[in-house]
């Protein structure tokens, strides 16, 4: 055996191995590649990261850190660098440890990334298009929410508009030195009246109760002329609107109203001046709380449908027993 024909087994260096690549030698624990790595040292390697990861959070957490929504781009930013580990071991799965170095200086290592790369640009620039999306239906629903709250505002500012119209009658005596009532108190006399009209007034039942409302308008036309024309206003814009919460706004009217109060509307709907209102009785079930003891005839109740009663179910029951009347 010659000298030129000696290796590292014939010297006796036991610590070297036999690997070779392009002529060079790789000796010892260079000669180790991913692919040669025992499973659990993967498995350490995982847990390790996850205990890392751990004791980061509650790092952040014990010195309370406000860490907000941050951690949704720290999760995206480690999935993406776990991404990349995994294929630069899948590209180097079978190469020495020794030898990664001047593997990564080659060409072809880099291009190798180009397929990964195009994949995450378009990730990218899908992640952009979901964004504009995104801001899209934020936008869309903050303008809903403004349109809707622009809606309430002028909701309530009719309201008040109406209850300060209310708050501002007054009944008088007719040398007009003594006030009688005031605000929705007149409600009380203007419900008394339709009976007293009733009396005097001729013909079928019907014809009576036409007769009794229209004096009872003519006689106050100026103070009911305006109550009605501004509640009518409200309903019409509650009908009218589409926001979410459009049965909420009528109940919240509905709720202001006196017994007496409904009564006169009761009444004055059943004439011809308060036809339109009728479908906004229906709508907003405005007869739920009626007092049926206040009007002129207990059957009366039967000049309307159900739906005008809502759930009262007093008034229900009445109307069951009695549906031939109406």
């Amino acid at each position: 055996m010659s000298w030129f024909d000696l290796n590292p087994e014939n010297i006796g260096y036991s610590g070297m191995a036999a690997a070779t690549d392009g002529g060079q030698a790789i000796s010892g624990i260079a000669a180790v590649s991913f692919s040669t790595l025992d499973w659990r040292i993967y498995c350490a390697s995982i847990v390790l990261i996850i205990i890392l990861i751990y004791c980061l959070v509650s790092v952040i957490r014990r010195v309370e850190l406000n860490f907000g929504s941050y951690w949704k781009f720290a999760v995206v930013l480690s999935a993406v660098a776990g991404i990349y580990a995994a294929f630069f071991i899948m590209l180097l799965w079978d190469e020495p440890f020794g030898l990664i170095a001047e593997k990564m200086r080659e060409g072809t290592f880099g291009d190798s990334f180009g397929t990964l790369n195009t994949l995450f640009s378009g990730l990218a620039f899908s992640g952009v298009l979901i964004t504009m999306l995104f801001q899209r239906k934020d936008l869309f629903e903050t303008r809903s929410q403004i349109a809707h709250q622009q809606i309430e505002s002028q909701f309530y500012s009719m309201l008040g508009l109406q209850q300060e119209v209310v708050k501002n009658f007054d009944l008088q005596e007719r040398d007009g030195l003594e006030v009688v009532s005031r605000g929705r108190d007149c409600f009380k006399h203007w419900a008394g009246w339709i009976p007293h009209f009733y009396e005097e007034a001729v013909g079928s039942h019907e014809e009576r109760i036409a007769d009794s409302v229209s004096s009872l308008i003519d006689k106050h036309k100026a103070d009911l002329g305006l109550y009605f024309r501004s509640l009518y206003s409200v309903f019409r814009f509650i009908y009218g609107c589409n926001h979410v919460d459009r049965a909420q706004f009528g109940l919240v009217v509905r709720s202001l109203l006196s017994d007496h109060e409904l009564v006169v509307l009761f009444y004055n709907s059943l004439s011809s001046r308060g036809e339109k209102f009728k479908k906004y009785i229906y709508e907003f079930a405005l007869f739920d709380n009626l007092e049926v003891d206040l009007l002129v005839d207990v059957g009366d109740i039967n000049m309307f449908d159900f739906q005008a009663y809502g759930s009262n179910r007093n008034i229900l029951e009445m109307l069951i027993r009695s549906p031939s009347i109406r």
